[in-house]
């Protein structure tokens, strides 16, 4: 409906929709703050269509689509993208040069790189090289962020552990239970990347999961969600409201044209346009890392996923830490204007991080000069800086399972078995890694045993870095036969241990 739409004109629209849908089929959307309908869900042919959308007071009529949960690339090449006029040519960010962190900020030294991106200053060295993520101490307090999706994993310690408030609510026919409803764990992993500990870039935010049933078209979900979203505001008073979208192939993000909708696109970590991001530069206010980690929505741990919708909350949450800060508050808590204010600050504080790469958003904080054990004077930039505590070892993802080894191979005896131990004055000693070595690892270690060779040892090593276990195994070979002399204590994460002679 439009937005001067009258309750006659309603009437009406509903009286011709009732005459041609299929029986059964019309329902209606009512706002509990105005009273009125929103919009209508009915079967009707595109010719029935094409009329309705004539009758006055209606906006527009639109295809009810179902949710797509692949989006595979466009078989044509992506348009090109180039920076926008108002970001300096050379890609620097010249025009954010003179932006100075403010006085309290944060400092999180244990994040991964998509995080650093977020806080990485024109003109500095490769996100990884930052000492961390930076951001501004306020960290969205008293903002909210609502999040349509298929729910969340409320036992992950990314939801259980934010510090704003948190709370579901439930469109008709969702399951009104606080997981997430989707295979995909698509909601699991927004959230964390809005207001999550680890992965959030608005860690104290509010935050409202509005779960909505997955087998319902994803049209009407948005637009009935929207209007819970707006009654909901209504009641709680809340000021300031600024929406986004990221689908570019159809409504709502078409209309960032000649509304204040804010579009985001998806980057590699350095900048580079990601393959399956959607949208030319006129259609993007602005784009951020896809290739990210965040909370999984079976385990307690996290995950890696990648998709132009997880890079839609970090650019959220930047916002909802500007909205949260005093000094921003009279440039975007304009009454009618917060929306557009906002969305023209997310567009000058976005600059390409590549040559001829889209406009990548900045939360305006420079982690360089932060040394949060040694403050600088007071009142000086940094001078309030807090360091975030590293992860808990019970929140990283599970370790990858185990090998089984074979007790009498082809050759050869299993003769000794233990976790937590390496192999020490072997005679050689063959990474897996070197050679780029991922499948039967024991054929391959048992074939290093030639010549002289009586016994082999060998044994997984596990990394954890990145947000990612990286797995590699070490086999060292003997001259004589096996003794327990061989092992000693591991200084990192070993297992797996098996001796063969």
């Amino acid at each position: 409906m439009t937005r001067s739409v009258t309750r006659e004109q309603i009437q009406d629209i509903n009286n011709t929709l009732s005459t041609h849908a299929t029986p059964g089929s019309l329902e209606g959307k009512s706002s509990t703050h105005t009273g009125q309908i929103v919009f209508f869900k009915a079967a009707i042919s595109s010719i029935q269509a094409n009329t309705i959308k004539k009758l006055p007071g209606v906006a527009a009529v639109t295809p009810d689509l179902m949710l797509e949960e692949k989006q595979p690339p466009p078989l044509s090449a992506p348009p090109s993208l180039t920076p926008r006029q108002t970001s300096p040519k050379d890609g620097s960010g010249s025009t954010l040069k003179n932006v100075r962190n403010p006085a309290n900020v944060r400092l999180q030294t244990v994040a991964p790189t998509e995080l650093k991106v977020i806080s990485q200053p024109p003109g500095s060295v490769r996100a990884a090289d930052l000492p961390g993520f930076a951001y501004a101490s306020e960290a969205g307090r008293g903002v909210t962020i609502y999040v349509i999706d298929t729910g969340a994993n409320a036992q992950n310690p990314e939801w259980k552990g934010m510090t704003g408030s948190k709370r579901f609510m439930y469109l008709p026919e969702a399951e009104e239970t606080m997981t997430d409803g989707h295979k995909s764990g698509h909601g699991s992993c927004v959230s964390s990347k809005a207001t999550g500990s680890l992965f959030g870039t608005a860690k104290d935010a509010d935050i409202v999961m509005l779960k909505v049933p997955k087998e319902l078209p994803w049209t009407s979900a948005t637009l009935a969600a929207l209007v819970d979203i707006s009654d909901d505001v209504e009641r709680k008073g809340i000021k300031g409201k600024a929406e986004w979208f990221n689908k570019l192939s159809d409504h709502p993000a078409l209309f960032s044209y000649n509304t204040d909708l804010i579009v985001v696109g998806a980057v590699d970590n350095d900048g580079s346009r990601a393959d399956y991001s959607q949208g030319t530069v006129e259609e993007l206010t602005t784009s951020a890392p896809g290739d990210v980690m965040c909370a999984s929505s079976t385990s307690l741990g996290w995950l890696k996923k990648s998709g132009t919708s997880f890079a839609v909350p970090a650019v959220v949450g930047v916002i909802a830490v500007w909205l949260s800060q005093d000094e921003y508050a009279a440039e975007l808590q304009v009454p009618g204007k917060v929306a557009a204010k906002v969305k023209a600050k997310v567009k000058k504080y976005s600059y390409p991080r590549v040559e001829g790469g889209p406009p990548v958003i900045w939360n305006g904080i420079d982690p360089r000069e932060l040394v949060c054990k040694s403050p600088k004077r007071p009142g000086g930039a940094g001078s309030g800086c807090r360091m975030t505590p590293d992860p808990p070892a019970s929140a990283r993802p599970p370790q990858p399972p185990k090998p089984q080894w074979s007790k009498k191979p082809q050759g050869f005896r299993r003769v000794f078995e233990q976790d937590g131990v390496i192999g020490r004055g072997y005679v050689e000693r063959w990474n897996s890694s070197d050679f780029d070595i991922k499948d039967n690892i024991e054929q391959w270690c048992l074939d290093r045993c030639r010549g002289k060779c009586a016994s082999v040892f060998l044994y997984r090593a596990l990394q954890f870095s990145s947000w990612e276990y990286n797995e590699s195994y070490i086999c060292n070979t003997y001259h004589s036969k096996w003794s327990k002399k061989f092992v000693g204590s591991a200084s990192k994460s070993a297992d797996a241990g098996i001796a063969f002679k």
